[in-house]
């Protein structure tokens, strides 16, 4: 059978071609460090990557999402931190005038204190936290304590995914910090911010049995700052754990990912040697079937 020129270009164009192939994948994999970088490399793989990469992308996000409510609980904990500390000095204050060693002038120097302790006690319960007031539930883009101190916020939960089908509260529920619930009203118990009133109307009136009064309402809504602070440790703590679990689980993932998609760079090294040679013996090779003799020219 006799063998035309038109056939014989194509043998050798289809090995060229092949081998040219070859050695592009291998050069492929060698600068890309990846074993898989399209579906025909290896299309269980390929799924398993795919898979991989998604659950990696899920993880990450739980843990930005735990990083946004523990700066969102830190900043309500600092806001509590420091209406603590003003209690702790109006109590300092009450306890102090009312001795009988100190006269309307001196009740009037404290009651002024006291004022600016209101107006710091209430800048503290409208803080913020990325734009959002955190004191005020659902209503968040409100700030939640008035002027005249008065609780505009809700009872609104706020939860966030921390995982697959787990969701965490990441806010408290303030308004009981700054108002006395119907039960505590019955027992005859005082807002926060009516706290503070019947202290400064003490301090005004020089009336020692309404400043004696105002020190066992500072010690009852102490009582409640450091409860809701534990209330908050208690989150963040529980956000802590969980962020930490997510982060060796994203660890562990990317290993995963790492041994079905990472190339073995010395077996690819190898293998681009191999076809490179492959390559150049090949072009050879074909260069010297195609050269054209006399007996060719004379057909």
């Amino acid at each position: 059978m006799r063998v035309s020129e038109r056939m014989r270009y194509g043998v050798v164009n289809n090995r060229v071609e092949r081998s040219k192939t070859s050695n592009a994948d291998a050069l492929e994999t060698l600068s890309s460090q990846k074993r898989i970088n399209k579906l025909s490399d290896d299309p269980t793989g390929a799924k398993d990557i795919i898979n991989t990469r998604d659950v990696i992308r899920n993880k990450q996000q739980f843990i930005r999402n735990i990083d946004f409510s523990k700066g969102y609980l830190e900043r309500t904990e600092t806001a509590i931190s420091g209406i603590t500390d003003n209690l702790i000095r109006a109590k300092e204050l009450a306890i102090g005038m009312s001795n009988d060693t100190y006269d309307q002038n001196s009740r009037d120097a404290s009651a002024k204190e006291i004022k600016q302790i209101i107006d710091e006690v209430i800048q503290l319960g409208n803080a913020s936290f990325n734009g959002r007031y955190v004191f005020a539930g659902f209503r968040n883009q409100t700030p939640p304590i008035t002027a005249d101190g008065q609780f505009l916020g809700d009872d609104g939960k706020i939860f966030v995914q921390v995982d697959q089908g787990n969701f965490r509260q990441m806010n408290i529920q303030a308004r009981n910090l700054f108002e006395a619930d119907p039960s505590e009203a019955e027992s005859g118990r005082y807002g926060l911010m009516q706290t503070f009133d019947v202290l400064l109307k003490g301090l005004h009136s020089n009336d020692k049995e309404m400043i004696h009064k105002s020190m066992g309402e500072l010690e009852f809504q102490l009582e409640k700052a450091t409860s809701y602070q534990a209330t908050i440790g208690g989150i963040w703590g529980s956000l802590a754990n969980t962020s930490q679990r997510l982060e060796g689980e994203v660890d562990f993932e990317k290993e995963n990912l790492s041994k079905v998609q990472d190339a073995d760079m010395f077996a690819a090294t190898s293998e681009f040697k191999r076809t490179e040679t492959v390559l150049q013996s090949t072009l050879m090779a074909s260069n010297k079937l195609l050269q054209p003799s006399l007996l060719n020219f004379m057909q």
